[in-house]
């Protein structure tokens, strides 16, 4: 008698817990880049790379803050407000490890006064950034299809620090070959570009191009797949393929990821990447190493 009840209960808790992995297994989330008008979402950007060439192996560290607000909405295209909160990079040349930081004075690996004197400008240039505000406007799938107020960011660091002529013009230059529209979108697309714009489960996948014009330039070819969903979190597999069929420097690689996606707004939790690419030229073959990680918040 109590072995038969014993046995119905057991019976009964393997069929409710089959029930509900099939129920969990087959559930689906809409997924796409679906940030609440008035809310804030704030990112962290890391990125370790290892460039070798004959000359030997370059490493560069950097780390980028981006604070965003959803301005305003128009045919399901989002105006966002974006500001650099912080940005730093540590690098070697000519022997000198160098550390330039949006929130620190830039830091030398040796007492050289003279090296000092060199980065002292480009100091200026990287502290002039932080706080720095721009607009760009978003799909649903993630693609950023305009930004505006570069200029107006250039010039705005400029009177900070106070340039004024031909040393102005050679800042101005300067931020707009590092930021400009294409680097934006180098930068920010990584992990907004990714959306279906549909409802999605475990197993489905679908495809993203990208073309990549700053220093890995190349095209992106990237398959995405749903691994897992557990409540409102999505776990999506990255697979990219690298290729360039540019005849000064040819590029080829790939990337390998995950990416966790809170299916409410889009914002990506959390992501790594890892990027094993080559790229060969006139001057040699320059084999590249690098892992980014992205954390997003909802503030």
């Amino acid at each position: 008698m109590y072995l038969f009840r014993f046995l119905s209960v057991a019976i009964l808790f393997f069929v409710l817990q089959a029930c509900q992995t099939s129920q969990s297994s087959t559930s689906s989330k809409m997924l796409r880049f679906n940030y609440a008008k008035g809310r804030g979402y704030d990112y962290e950007l890391i990125m370790n790379m290892d460039r070798k060439t004959k000359e030997g192996t370059q490493q560069t560290d950097m780390t980028a803050y981006y604070s965003m607000e959803v301005a305003g909405e128009e045919n399901n295209i989002k105006t966002i407000k974006t500001r650099y909160e912080r940005f730093k990079m540590s690098f070697e040349v000519n022997g000198m490890n160098l550390t330039i930081d949006t929130d620190n004075p830039i830091t030398v690996s040796r007492g050289d006064t003279s090296a000092k004197n060199i980065f002292r400008n480009i100091n200026k240039f990287f502290g002039a950034i932080r706080n720095q505000q721009f607009a760009m406007k978003v799909n649903q799938e993630g693609k950023i299809v305009e930004v505006t107020g570069l200029t107006q960011m250039a010039n705005s660091m400029a009177d900070s620090m106070g340039l004024q002529g031909p040393s102005r013009e050679q800042m101005i230059q300067m931020f707009s070959q590092r930021f400009n529209e294409d680097a934006v979108k180098e930068q920010l697309e990584r992990f907004l570009f990714i959306f279906p714009n549909k409802e999605v489960k475990v197993g489905d996948s679908w495809s993203r191009t990208n073309k990549v014009k700053g220093l890995l330039a190349a095209d992106y070819t990237t398959v995405y797949k749903v691994t897992e969903i557990e409540g409102d979190m999505v776990t999506v597999e990255e697979s990219t393929q690298i290729n360039s069929s540019d005849q000064s420097v040819k590029m080829d690689g790939k990337v390998s990821g995950e990416l966790v996606i809170d299916s409410r707004t889009g914002l990506v939790v959390k992501a790594s990447q890892d990027i094993e690419a080559a790229a060969t030229g006139k001057e040699g073959k320059t084999e590249i190493i690098a892992r980014t990680k992205i954390k997003g918040v909802e503030r």
